[in-house]
């Protein structure tokens, strides 16, 4: 079971998924690019080929469940989502209520930018969005156990998170491994956030809690040179 909370316009799962073909023509895209742009975009051409080898053998062995969350409508557009077992369109963050409304606030008028913040406070209300937030806790417990259960009896018993949600990365990991802690085997994307809006503090105590609780964490984002890594991490996490 894959689950992408903030998945935006699904990058990462298009990574996993799309034909080798598109891949291809993406990376060779984006290396020409690299040549004029700061900072590794691409892997090296061998790596590439490897990431390909292993994925098409991971999705051969694996029949992967897909959950997206995204509180940001919008990217619904894109047809990925129509693939994909199962999408929420809500926030999700520890609060002592279940469901709260609150205010997404944005970057730009078009409102599709990443980086949309549910601890920003809206200086313009023509740059948020109230939306629904539901507490990480009762996720788990009423929204994440429901698809567990349902795909029990398929021996769907493993699952790897991916985040990017600007800030809450540390409370869905600490909701999600107190409950699925036998389910859990890895974790991808970028923590970067959690010191980003909550301090060093936050950051260094997420930090232990993986290393106490032997949780890997492995960078994955639309940036195509942390491909390989990633898939190498999935290979060995789901053996």
């Amino acid at each position: 079971m894959f689950i992408d909370i903030g998945s935006h316009e699904c990058q990462e799962i298009k990574a996993l998924t799309q034909s080798s073909i598109l891949l291809s023509l993406l990376y060779f895209k984006r290396y020409v690019i690299n040549f004029f742009v700061k900072g590794l975009i691409v892997p090296p051409i061998i790596d590439f080929l490897d990431f390909l080898k292993i994925r098409k053998k991971l999705l051969k062995r694996i029949d992967f469940c897909f959950v997206a969350i995204e509180p940001n409508w919008r990217h619904y557009r894109c047809q990925i989502y129509k693939k994909l077992s199962y999408v929420f369109c809500f926030g999700l963050q520890k609060m002592n209520n279940d469901i709260e409304m609150k205010h997404l606030s944005f970057k730009s008028l078009k409102k599709n930018d990443q980086g949309a913040s549910l601890f920003k406070a809206p200086g313009n209300s023509d740059l948020s969005d109230v939306i629904t937030v539901l507490d990480t806790d009762y996720f788990c417990k009423h929204v994440l156990q429901k698809i567990v259960s349902t795909h029990v009896d398929e021996g769907m018993t493993r699952m790897v998170l991916r985040l990017n949600c600007e800030g809450t990365e540390d409370d869905v990991i600490y909701s999600v491994n107190q409950i699925f802690s036998d389910q859990l085997v890895g974790i991808l994307g970028s923590l970067d956030d959690v010191k980003k809006k909550k301090g060093d503090i936050k950051a260094n105590a997420l930090d232990e809690y993986l290393l106490l609780n032997s949780i890997d964490f492995c960078r994955f984002s639309s940036n195509m040179s942390t491909w390989p890594k990633t898939i190498k991490f999935l290979e060995n996490k789901l053996k």
